[in-house]
């Protein structure tokens, strides 16, 4: 479970990570791994041109930043794929 006001912040993530997944990656596979302070959303696709980040994930960024938490983007464990993790401090 994943308390309030950290669910808004959550559901952004998914969305954000998700979309660019469908419309970017050419994945075959997607994988979102919720935890009570942390959501991680990783595939198997293509990647990411090296510094090529959208409005999307910039604004992501930002939403994160005022949370308090961090936001770790980037290849995805293994030689394909991109992956978002976003974690929050102890509550």
């Amino acid at each position: 479970a994943v308390s309030q006001p950290d669910d808004e912040l959550f559901a952004w993530v998914v969305r954000e990570g998700v979309t660019n997944v469908v419309r970017h990656s050419r994945a075959r596979s997607c994988q979102v791994v919720l935890g009570p302070r942390s959501i991680e959303i990783s595939d198997d696709g293509i990647g990411a041109m090296p510094g090529c980040l959208g409005n999307g994930l910039a604004g992501l960024r930002e939403r994160v930043l005022a949370a308090g938490g961090r936001l770790e983007l980037g290849p995805a464990a293994g030689s394909r794929g991109w992956r978002v993790l976003v974690e929050l401090a102890a509550a």
